[in-house]
């Protein structure tokens, strides 16, 4: 038999094997094949469907699909010479052209990904319902082609952010979820969405639970989460700025931020991981395609989602914060508390001060770095007020020592009730933007100072005598006189508690007071450093007397004053007359 005869014979013997194969499948159909699992390609060789796309780009319509090869063999396999083609909805196929960068073996008990892509030149909408692999002999005329493997893949496609993709799982706010065509044992959980704002803009800040259910340590997959509102979409952005391992049974948080439009709040959000492809025969910068593809949609619920539930509470001055365990915000070592809420005045201005003061008691045998942490009052009407720190704070507490800090918060002078909820949240982990560690409920502290000592946390002070004298001047331009008040006293000031404070802490400013309560001179008192109140006799000169005239009796009033962003707040803790 000659060259010609050979072929054309082994061309029918295929044909009818083909033929007869398919009259066998027709009439005894085989099982449908579950595309959650690797199905057999060839020998060793097994592929499973990571992600398939198919949208409007470019003109026209782009699918792009990644499959994930695995290996059974102890030694590596060559990844067969086989063209994948996708048949749609209508019975058209069309050949999908593999990646420049895809790999061309599978290690010996591994897997790698193969990119493929097709760019098609129409209009209307492309649904694929399989993926064939074909191998097509060339060597022989006619080509004959051989299907080896044919997967469903219509509950696999993602149809691009403009579309419904009614395929994708949905979960329900709150459901532990994993991220389909990704094989891990790490589960995601979203816990809380609080609203913030970067630059004015606002921005939802989703938190996600990520918790590592295997046995070996993992590290969390490129993926984001888009939000959807009004038929738009809001592009997320991971916070993390280095990849986040988490070992066995481990739990740690994942923020993502999201921004959109005020008038426009989200309805839902979609998880999606990134893809990639290169051209074939280009080194243009273009070459390299990047996309997303949608893996599962999160329902959000009616009301926002807020920080998340079971957040660390506790109740009143002095007790021990608790913070969330998977913060680490806060050093174990380190007790937080705190030790006193009060109301101060701002002198002609039409609200009031609240100021909070923090107790850092460092328990451990090393230096421990004051946290950054943002406080935020909670009224009973729910109304928020952001606190400040006082500027300048310490960068660590020393072992067997507690520092206090001021926050103030700007209130209104209606007042907003005497209960008040205090909340801390960590200001660097997600930074620009803060999340919920822990929270305390304060009542306004109302407790009055006795005749005899003048208390302010962490100071008692104690007037034993005191005079008030002046002098008189005479102003050489305009001949009038001018007082100079000089105040000496005998005091005894004491902590109360043995804390630190720094220069950024409060001060005393004392406040003399004419006959007609109109007021005549002041003076500040630091309590740190040079010029600082000090303990027995001591004077003190007031030369910024705006009067002309001397008065009697004067009263003289001391206050406890803290620096705010809009000015100082003082509170009265004392008050002296002249008989």
């Amino acid at each position: 038999m000659n060259t010609w005869k050979r072929v054309v014979s082994t061309a029918l013997i295929v044909s009818l094997a083909l033929s007869f194969q398919g009259a066998v499948r027709a009439e005894n159909p085989q099982p449908a094949i579950d595309v959650r699992y690797p199905a057999v390609l060839s020998g060793p060789v097994q592929v499973k469907v990571k992600s398939l796309l198919s949208e409007r780009a470019n003109g026209g319509a782009r699918i792009a699909v990644v499959v994930k090869m695995y290996n059974v063999w102890g030694s590596a396999a060559r990844v067969p010479d086989y063209e994948l083609r996708v048949v749609t909805s209508a019975g058209t196929s069309y050949v999908l052209k593999p990646s420049a960068d895809n790999p061309s073996s599978v290690p010996a008990s591994s897997s790698v990904e193969l990119s493929y892509m097709a760019q098609i030149d129409r209009t209307d909408a492309v649904q694929p319902t399989d993926l064939v692999w074909v191998d097509v002999n060339k060597d022989v005329y006619p080509k004959v082609e051989t299907s080896m493997l044919k997967l469903p893949v219509s509950s696999l496609v993602w149809y691009g952010d403009a579309a419904d993709n009614g395929s994708i799982p949905v979960k329900a706010w709150g459901t532990p979820f994993t991220i389909p065509g990704i094989e891990s044992s790490l589960e995601y959980t979203p816990v809380g969405m609080t609203k913030q704002f970067k630059d004015g803009a606002p921005v939802e800040l989703l938190q996600l639970l990520v918790t590592n259910t295997g046995t070996q340590t993992e590290t969390v997959p490129a993926f984001t989460v888009d939000g959807k509102a009004a038929g738009q979409i809001y592009k997320g952005s991971r916070q993390e700025q280095a990849a986040v391992s988490v070992d066995p049974k481990e739990k740690k948080y994942l923020y993502i931020s999201i921004p959109y439009e005020a008038d426009k709040p989200l309805e839902s959000l979609t998880v999606q991981t990134p893809e990639s492809y290169k051209i074939p025969n280009r080194t243009d910068a273009a070459a390299a395609v990047s996309y997303s593809v949608g893996r599962l949609r999160i329902a959000l619920p009616e009301t926002q989602p807020g920080s998340p539930s079971g957040l660390p509470t506790v109740e009143g001055f002095g007790t021990r914060l608790a913070f969330d365990p998977l913060n680490s915000a806060v050093h174990p070592d380190l007790a937080v508390s705190v030790v006193d809420f009060r109301l101060y005045e701002n002198k002609g201005q039409s609200y009031q001060t609240g100021v909070m003061k923090l107790k850092l008691d460092n328990r451990s045998d090393k230096p421990l770095p004051v946290p950054q942490l943002a406080a935020e009052l909670i009224g009973a009407s729910g109304s928020s007020y952001t606190g400040s720190q006082q500027k300048t704070a310490a960068q660590e507490v020393l072992p067997g020592t507690a520092y206090v800090m001021n926050y103030t918060f700007m209130l209104p002078l209606a007042g907003d009730g005497d209960h008040f909820t205090l909340k801390f949240s960590d200001s660097k982990t997600a930074a620009p933007y803060k999340t919920a560690i822990g929270q305390v409920g304060l009542n306004v502290n109302q407790t009055k100072n006795d005749d005899a000592t003048f208390s302010f946390y962490p100071y008692g002070l104690n007037v034993k005598d005191w005079s008030l004298t002046y002098t008189t001047g005479t102003n050489p331009t305009t001949k009038s006189y001018t007082y100079t008040y000089k105040l000496k006293w005998n005091v005894d000031l004491k902590t109360t508690e043995p804390v630190i404070v720094d220069a950024g802490y409060s001060k005393l400013q004392l406040v003399i007071e004419g006959s007609d309560t109109r007021e005549v001179a002041r003076q500040t008192l630091s309590l740190t450093g040079e010029g600082r109140v000090e303990n027995g006799e001591q004077s003190i000169y007031f030369t910024d007397t705006p009067s002309d005239q001397f008065d009697h009796p004067l009263t003289l009033r001391v206050y406890e004053t803290v620096d705010t962003p809009y000015g100082p707040a003082r509170r009265l803790i004392g008050t002296m007359q002249q008989p």
